[in-house]
């Protein structure tokens, strides 16, 4: 069996460029260096102690040189020096850089070095982070560093890397060196890191100690005091600010908004304030956005929803300099049911029931709708955020703080476009096998299907199914197995939901008690099923005028209650096909109850899937050893369209050889294309048919082990599944060691006892891909 191979974590933004996250939760900006930096370096090393200079220089120098020595660039060796800033006007707090050994070396020399008042936020773990796996995708393979004894924070960053780090001591000098290759503790350090930050800059939006309404009017009818109203009247746990920038009290007077003492400036606020929601027209939000940081604040929510493309990379801009998050712009609620907490800002009256299902919505009116039907369903929420633009703040964020919240259990998101999707699916595998995750977006893009499939992710037709099953993720245990008792009175409903149900590969028995059924007898059927060990339960009833609604569902709880005390811990569902559904419930336990049985089949199917997804092992990427060095070489030198000599040059140094077949077997061709979102997207076509070619399936890379097989699944005992799978598994390390490779078709042969490779074409951008 091949050695694993490990993916290298994916950032939310570029890998050299971009907003980041401190441990605090504060923003700043990570970026290379440029020459014209010199003044920042300057700058920087002179607010250092002399201690620091000294720790990463080894001696005392002056700012000037030790500025030109960090941005000197040797002949002919690698370098990459990154800088991160923050502050308005920006100044750098922290750097760190890499040389190679000399030219064609895999080795070369890290450094870091971080402001005084920055230590102890991770930025040193962060820029190491960052430093191998760009030096990684260079050719480095090993880092070295020295450092004097003493420089302990130094020591304790290599240490906490994840790195298998070896160190050498002699004369009060330190020297480690460690190999850069992505390690699973590398990974999971660095996914720790990245989600105790995201958690500590969200805890200022989701539980604020204070918040502040700027744009707070007088007028009952404008946004800015409807929001003041719905914060104060659903009981915030903190203090309220109205700030209206726009009052000019008389001398003497107070300005009040409502009943409450009012500010004429976000500065003047005497209390703490981590939120700031913003309802100014667009062309204040800035000038609002820039006094908010001046301020201290902590993150914005912007519910303005017209700015212009400028005025909303300005509003970002700011955020970044004064580190803090930002929320929209254009968004219209964030709630937190917490009684800790009770925030309900935005255009939302109320707060929704308090209950463990969390949900972002990329659409402020579909959000705002959706929490009046979650009422009628008797579902509560953890929290609701509706993103607006999502110049920020986005789903991914959301997803890793609600990753370890004790108060949500279940993950809803409305999704119309995503910002990194790549980013999406390595979080959505990780939190999965946790907490269901479980997603609605508007339109069948198959490239989507595929990415919710491979990471778990349970996909609803529309906001009416995903709450459909969204009550059986929230409420119930999951189905252990397929076969379902169906409970009736009528025998069409109940074979409307079988139909749903085996659709899906469950197995239901119904028993139908006929028309005049009574609830006594529904309550000794539903006992005897649930005690026959079958693995989800259906009841369903129609009134027919031989029981009430009430009586059959007072029935079902007292069977349900009594499966309960006897430890039978099985998914119990309801349909009443009735006007006014009553509810069951078993204390806190809600049961979940449907108007028509399809719907009820179906969403029991979706746990369903879902559980078999998350018990069933993650899949692995072997190494196979490939030759990625001699392939970034070749691919260096060329671009567009590749010759066949090239061609069969770039794909043996990944395993993959041509030859002729003159065999019988089956004729397939497999492409890779490349996303402008999505990146590598990789399918398997059977050609040669008389109605032209039929897709099997489309997956997105990196590809794992089990996702190889499943897409293989339809040629079982037709094609050689294993060198099928081995040639997918190859292709996909290809593309992700290679983002030049815009697209690539192989036409394969495939007999039971091997698979050929007979022709291939590889393509390249005409422009360097960015890494």
């Amino acid at each position: 069996m091949p050695q694993r191979y490990i993916p290298p974590p994916t950032p939310q933004y570029a890998l050299e460029s971009g907003p980041i996250l401190l441990k605090d939760g504060r923003t700043a900006t990570l970026r290379p260096a440029q020459p014209e930096d010199r003044a920042l370096f300057v700058e920087f090393l002179q607010r250092l102690s002399p201690q620091a200079r000294t720790f990463r220089f080894f001696s005392e120098v002056d700012p000037e040189t030790a500025a030109d020595l960090l941005l000197r660039k040797p002949p002919d060796e690698d370098k990459v020096t990154l800088v991160v800033l923050t502050g308005d006007p920006e100044r750098i707090i922290a750097t760190g850089e890499y040389v190679q050994e000399g030219p064609g070396s895999t080795s070369a020399e890290v450094a870091f070095l971080v402001d005084d008042w920055y230590q102890g936020r991770g930025l040193g773990s962060l820029l190491l982070e960052r430093l191998a796996l760009i030096g990684v995708q260079r050719g480095i393979r090993r880092f070295h560093a020295f450092t004097l004894a003493e420089n302990k924070q130094m020591l304790d960053v290599f240490k906490a890397s994840g790195f298998q780090v070896e160190s050498h001591t002699e004369s009060g000098e330190v020297e480690v060196s460690f190999d850069i290759e992505p390690n699973p503790e590398m990974v999971a350090r660095f996914e720790l890191r990245e989600r105790v930050a995201t958690v500590a800059s969200l805890l200022p939006v989701l539980r604020p100690k204070g918040v502040a309404v700027v744009g707070a009017s007088r007028d009952p009818s404008s946004v800015g005091y409807q929001i003041l109203e719905h914060l104060v009247l659903n009981r915030f746990q903190g203090p309220v600010y109205p700030v209206n920038t726009a009052a000019t009290p008389a001398a003497g007077e107070v300005p009040v908004v409502g009943s409450m003492l009012a500010y004429t400036s976000v500065k003047a606020v005497p209390g703490p304030i981590d939120l700031a929601i913003i309802t100014t027209p667009r062309d204040k939000v800035l000038e609002a956005a820039e006094a908010c940081g001046q301020r201290g604040v902590r993150a914005l929510m912007v519910i303005t929803t017209d700015m212009e493309e400028r005025q909303i990379k300005a509003l970002a801009q700011t955020c970044r300099h004064y580190g803090m998050r930002l929320l929209g712009p254009g968004s219209l609620a964030l709630m937190s049911t917490s009684s800790e907490v009770q925030l309900c800002a935005g255009l939302a009256p109320r707060l929704p029931l308090q209950g463990r299902i969390a949900m972002s919505s990329q659409s402020g009116a579909v959000g705002l709708a959706v929490l009046e039907y979650a009422r009628e369903m008797g579902m509560g929420f953890s929290n609701f955020v509706s993103l607006g633009a999502k110049v920020d703040i986005s789903s991914n964020d959301l997803i890793q703080y609600w990753e370890e919240d004790p108060e949500t259990g279940l993950i809803l998101l409305y999704v119309e476009s995503f910002g990194n999707p790549r980013r999406f699916a390595r979080l959505a595998r990780r939190v999965g096998r946790k907490k269901p995750i479980l997603a609605v977006r508007p339109g069948r893009d198959p490239v989507v299907e595929a990415l919710f499939k491979q990471t778990g992710v349970v996909r609803a037709e529309n906001l009416e199914e995903m709450f459909d099953i969204a009550a059986i993720l929230a409420h119930q245990p999951l189905p252990e197995g397929p076969n379902v008792a169906l409970l009736t009175n009528a025998s069409g409903p109940a074979y409307l939901a079988k139909d749903a149900l085996e659709a899906e590969g469950l197995q239901a028995e119904v028993r139908d008690l006929g028309s005049r059924a009574s609830a006594e007898e529904y309550l000794a059927a539903a006992q005897a099923l649930l005690s026959g060990g079958y693995h989800a339960f259906i009841a369903l009833f129609v009134p027919l005028g031989y029981a009430t609604l009430e009586e059959v569902a007072e029935a079902l709880q007292t069977a349900f209650n009594e499966a309960r005390a006897q430890g039978i811990q099985i998914p119990l569902l309801t349909c009443f096909m009735a006007a006014g559904r009553p509810r069951v419930r078993l204390g806190a336990e809600l049961v979940p109850s449907y108007r028509f049985p399809e719907s009820a089949g179906r969403a029991l199917a979706a746990a369903y899937a879902y559980a078999q997804w998350r018990t069933t092992p993650p899949g692995e990427i072997p190494d196979h050893g490939v030759q990625e060095d001699a392939a970034r070489a070749l691919v260096g030198k060329a671009r567009g369209q590749l010759s066949p000599k090239q061609t069969q040059e770039l794909l043996g140094y990944f395993g993959i050889a041509l030859r002729p077949s003159s065999q019988p077997g089956i004729a397939l061709v497999l492409r890779i294309r490349h996303d402008a979102l999505f990146g590598p997207v990789l399918s398997l076509s059977l050609t040669g048919l008389p109605l032209g070619e039929q897709l099997l399936g489309l997956r997105i890379t990196p590809l794992t082990d089990r996702e190889a097989l499943e897409m293989l699944q339809p040629l079982a005992g037709k094609a050689h599944l294993e060198s099928l799978q081995d040639l997918l598994l190859r292709v996909s390390r290809m593309v992700e060691e290679l983002p030049e490779v815009e697209g690539l078709e192989l036409t394969l042969h495939s007999q039971p006892e091997a698979t050929a490779v007979t022709q291939a074409q590889v393509r390249l951008r005409n422009h360097p891909a960015k890494r």
